[in-house]
């Protein structure tokens, strides 16, 4: 007989792969990020200023298109959280596989909450 806890190898496979695609999608936000704030203005909000008015953008195009970059940071926002609720998932289901049924607990004995040793 096996002596020990027996693991569940599927449950900590799947896990595994959970938490690391919740990895994976945090990655590609901190890469998306990255790029994202480190870019010109500009090139931030996909526009060309030329320094000549009647061919630079209007402040209505401006206004646009600013909307659209705070659309972009609120989707890096939301892909943040569901990365890490992702590796958080994973974690937990590669760990509670890790527990198991006690199969044999030997000679040791197990104390009930609020029970005390003689001394």
């Amino acid at each position: 007989m096996q002596s020990g806890v027996r693991h569940d190898l599927l449950g900590r496979i799947v896990g595994l792969l959970v938490f690391l695609v919740g990895v994976a999608l945090l990655g590609l936000v901190f890469a998306k990020a990255f790029a994202l704030f480190g870019a010109p203005p500009a090139e931030a909000l996909g526009l060309k200023f030329t320094g000549d008015p009647k061919r630079d953008p209007t402040a209505a195009l401006i206004g646009s298109q600013f909307g659209w970059l705070l659309f972009r940071i609120a989707y890096l926002f939301i892909m943040a959280i569901a990365g890490s609720l992702m590796s958080q998932k994973g974690i937990n289901l590669y760990f509670s596989s890790m527990k198991g049924h006690v199969v044999n607990i030997g000679h040791h004995e197990r104390e009930t909450p609020g029970s005390t040793r003689p001394s």
